[in-house]
């Protein structure tokens, strides 16, 4: 195991100066026998240095956190520079005799294989790299004798050393312990050294910039994912060992699981049942949830009394009977169903099913009524994303299918009464661009569907007019680089949100029905360019007026726009009434700080063309869901629904929104308001902190029963809305993607040091919680500041991201080049290597961690936290748990099951409470279960 060294801070560090001329020392031109290469003798040189191999030193003045890496790497296991190390330690032998002899070996590099079992100082790399014997495997922390020395030297080095060395905290848990002999080794994967090469691969597209020759890596863990995605029983056998661990390690807070999942379960209403929504045809469509079933069923009602009223109750559909395996009489292990999507005149309804949890669905068509036959049982169109859209006649439907990577790239129509599988179902339009993906719709008026081609920079529309079909498609505007166009239509007029002419957050333009296809840009109407500070992000043509969904200065809001015409509303932002009062500060241990209320609100289900209603949703952190209808003329809302959570008292609480000093991020916080005598400024008090930041999605603050039981246990439950999300903008979101991913990062340090500096809390009471791209967010925010968290909850984590990312056979690989880059080119390849979380993991004292992982997860693979997990155990010099727990049966999302996905969050809770020193911990008074 070889540490590349780019020592931009050699002048600090002596001992380490003629480290590049060793490592160059391994350089060489790869032979005729190497994978790709024809021996072609004018071919760049790679520089080859064991697991840190690069094409060739970085450009001047190129960041690279290597040389502080290796630095930090010293100082894990209390090591320090030469110079600062004292004739006694020199002496000492064990670790730093180690490293001091392979530092002052001029002719190898610096070999911190001793680290490994097998592994030996100053061993030497010849030719090819030989491959490990399989059955060797990284043994368990507490037993292997590399760290037994790392441990001894750490113990042995003076005072000004030991300062440097991270301290691990004395333990919270005050509670629920068990005897260490009842928990069994934790599990030890073998490792296979691989090389990984990012750039150039002959047979694989890995874009137009890739590095010619690629650089390479070598990955121990690189066997875990295996061809395919598809697990092999060796992995699959690690994973069911990692799950007996985890349960193992977490055995002793059984009683408190079940006592967690009592509480979240009794903050639900196990009966409960939708606002009823008016669909065109006079129909109105709700699910219910009845107790002691997982999962919900669907009804519907006729709209009597000129829709003032509703008939019977009729049956649709029970999602717990799909649910069920007709071969073997038992629930599946996952069950997903979308729809269902009902024909213009009511008769008929499509659905989709999904077994696997990939988001891969299965359409069916049933007909109304349990009394009649159905005329088409054998319709199952596999590989589709679950959309259907009829058309006016509905005799045929539209659907979106999926490639192998789980790619939409072809719309599609099926004809009832064809081939029942699809197969022979003509194609409208398929995208062959990797980098973009399919997505249907229709316009308000349900005239026109529309097919839009999406990359993370360009949008490209194409209408098709239901009532004539035969006509085809016709594209809105060519596609171009950077443009994004949202569309949708009233009385021959297309209304499109925009972001031509550079307006980053878009405008409302208008164009002619008529000029289709390919309307110039330069002919598009303005209709609305909003100030500074505003940003829209969705619109939707009503008979009357538009409904738009955006942001301004941060904040949800619904704006109306009329169409200028006599009798219609004018331009006006909905007011949302409840909206808490707010003092505009916050008392903390260290003062008061400037605060703001926080909220969502949106959109919601609207199927009425010609209405001067609209209706939208509204939550936040202490107000349960709530949805209103308001008049756009008089702007008066009548309150339609209020979610019941039981056991709830919202008095008890309070949220607001603070900004860190120096970056300027937002962080909203909920707790409860008698969490101390003096409220907040009593601190400070265990924290969990969360985040996201990617894809211009907006972490809202919204209300969620099961977080009471953390509240109701003193914790401040806090979000950081990092650069990369799309709270504050375009602009917010570019600050947070491609070669500017690292202000993420360093936004969500920022905002754990300023709680901590506030004394709202500290690094011994702060956790952190990151789920897929915020499992990024965390796992890096982690490795640049171990120090200041005490547990970690991980879960579906992105956090292979230099491997994955260069890796185009992985399922919407491609896709994220425009998001977060591509590592095949050199620029991001180095750029990633500084930040990818497996990659820069280290010698040094960690916080304790539960990562999950899905077996189906076609958006985060289940190697990228097991090959975490692995390489954190074994680098990792505190004895805090590593844990990974892996569900067989899901995706992306986890349980479909609404009570194992409870059971699920209370083995997550119990983990994080437990680590904070919460587990018996009794709840605030007045908290009610």
């Amino acid at each position: 195991q070889v540490v590349w060294l780019n020592l931009s801070a050699s002048s600090q560090y002596p001992f380490l100066a003629s480290a590049p001329q060793r490592c160059g020392s391994l350089s060489r031109v790869m032979s005729d026998d190497d994978d790709f290469f024809d021996g072609d003798e004018d071919r760049p040189v790679p520089l080859l240095c064991g697991d840190e191999s690069y094409q060739s030193l970085p450009a001047e003045d190129f960041e690279n956190s290597r040389a502080e890496g290796v630095v930090a790497f010293a100082q894990g296991v209390g090591l320090g520079p030469l110079g600062s190390i004292g004739p006694q330690q020199q002496q000492s032998g064990g670790l730093w005799a180690a490293w001091s002899d392979a530092a002052s070996k001029g002719g190898k590099p610096l070999d911190f294989g001793f680290l490994m079992p097998g592994g030996s100082a100053g061993k030497e790399e010849e030719g090819e790299m030989s491959d490990v014997d399989a059955g060797t495997s990284m043994g368990a922390p507490s037993e292997t004798q590399a760290k037994k020395r790392a441990r001894e030297a750490a113990a042995g080095a003076t005072a000004d050393v030991a300062a440097s060395t991270p301290v691990e905290p004395e333990s919270q848990n005050t509670t629920c312990t068990v005897s260490q002999p009842c928990i069994p080794p934790p599990p030890c994967p073998p490792r296979r050294p691989t090389k990984r090469y990012f750039g150039k691969v002959p047979g694989e597209d890995r874009g137009s910039g890739a590095m010619d020759p690629p650089a390479v890596r070598t990955d121990i863990f690189s066997w875990m994912h295996c061809p395919n995605g598809e697990a092999s029983e060796e992995v699959l056998s690690l994973l069911r060992e990692e799950n007996a661990y985890a349960e193992a390690c977490q055995q002793h807070l059984e009683p408190f699981r079940e006592s967690l999942y009592k509480e979240m379960m009794g903050h639900q209403r196990e009966n409960d049942e939708s606002l009823i929504s008016l669909s065109v045809g006079g129909y109105g469509y709700f699910t219910r949830h009845s107790a002691g079933k997982s999962y919900q069923m669907h009804f519907r009602r006729k709209a009597v009394d000129g829709g003032s009223g509703w008939g019977n109750e009729e049956f649709v559909l029970d999602e717990n009977v799909i649910a069920v395996d007709p071969e073997t009489g038992s629930q599946r292990p996952y069950c997903s169903v979308l729809g269902p999507n009902h024909n213009p005149s009511h008769t008929l309804f499509a659905y989709g099913t999904d077994f696997a949890g990939n988001d891969s669905y299965t359409l069916h068509v049933r007909p109304f009524g349990t009394e009649q036959p159905n005329p088409y049982p054998q319709i199952a169109i596999k590989d589709t994303d679950g959309s259907v859209h009829w058309s006016l006649s509905g005799d045929c439907f539209y659907y979106v299918e999926l490639d192998s990577e789980f790619r939409q790239y072809r719309m599609k129509c099926h004809v009832l009464g064809r081939d029942p599988s699809g197969a022979e179902d003509p194609t409208l339009f398929e995208e062959s661009d990797r980098k973009y993906s399919l997505n249907a719709s229709q316009t308000s008026c349900r005239r026109y569907l529309v097919i839009t081609a999406m990359s993370a920079e360009t949008m490209e529309n194409h209408m098709l007019d239901l009532n004539h079909p035969e006509a085809g498609l016709r594209r809105v505007s060519p596609r171009q680089f950077g443009h994004q166009c949202g569309v949708d239509h009233r009385s021959g007029w297309l209304y499109l949100l925009t972001n031509k002419d550079g307006v980053k957050d878009s405008k409302l333009c208008r164009a002619p029905l008529g000029a289709l296809p390919d309307i110039p840009l330069d002919t598009w109407e303005d209709v609305w360019v909003p100030p500074a500070g505003t940003k829209l992000d969705g619109h939707d043509c009503f008979g009357s007026f538009i409904a738009l969904s955006g942001r301004e200065q941060g904040q949800c809001r619904i704006f109306v726009h009329g169409y200028g015409e006599a009798g219609g509303p004018a331009l006006h932002s909905v007011t949302f009434p409840d909206v808490a009062a707010h003092t505009g500060r916050v008392l903390t241990p260290r003062g008061a700080q400037a605060a703001r209320a926080t909220f969502s609100a949106g959109l919601d289900s609207n199927n009425i063309f010609d209405t001067k209603v609209l209706r939208y949703k509204y939550s936040s952190f202490t107000v349960a869901g709530l949805v209103y209808e308001y008049d756009v003329m008089s702007r008066e809302h009548r309150l339609l629904r209020r979610d019941q959570v039981p056991s709830f008292d919202p008095d008890l609480y309070r949220a607001e929104r603070i900004t860190t000093p120096g970056r300027r991020v937002p962080i909203s916080m909920v707790y409860r308001k008698d969490i101390h005598p003096q409220g907040l400024a009593g601190g400070p008090f265990p924290l969990l902190l969360t985040g996201y930041g990617a894809y211009g999605a907006c972490q809202d603050p919204d209300f969620c029963g099961n977080r009471l039981s953390l509240l109701d246990r003193g914790v401040v439950y806090a979000v950081v809305h990092v650069r990369g999300g799309g709270e504050f903008g375009a602009e917010w979101h570019e600050n947070g993607k491609n070669l500017k991913v690292k202000n993420r990062f360093a936004d969500f340090v920022e905002a754990a040091e300023t709680l901590i500096s506030l004394r709202v809390t500290t690094p011994d009471r702060l956790a952190a919680w990151g789920t897929s791209s915020g499992g990024l967010l965390v796992t890096a925010s982690v490795n640049l500041r171990p120090d200041l968290f005490r547990a970690v909850l991980l879960e579906v984590p992105f956090c292979d991201a230099l491997n994955t990312m260069s890796d185009p056979s992985i399922p919407l690989t491609v896709a994220e080049w425009e998001e977060i880059g591509n590592p095949n080119e050199r620029e991001y390849f180095y750029y990633m290597s500084e930040y990818s979380p497996y990659e820069n993991l280290r010698i040094e004292a960690y916080p304790a961690a539960l990562a999950t992982a899905c077996l189906n997860d076609s958006m985060v693979g289940y190697w990228e936290p097991l090959k975490y997990v692995s390489k954190l155990r074994a680098l990792k010099t505190d004895s805090r748990p590593v844990l990974l727990q892996t569900n067989f049966h899901a995706g992306h999302g986890a349980a479909s099951d609404r009570y194992q996905s409870q059971r699920e969050s209370a083995f997550h809770f119990a983990f994080l409470l437990d680590q904070l020193g919460l587990a018996a911990v009794p709840l605030l008074r007045g908290s009610r279960v």
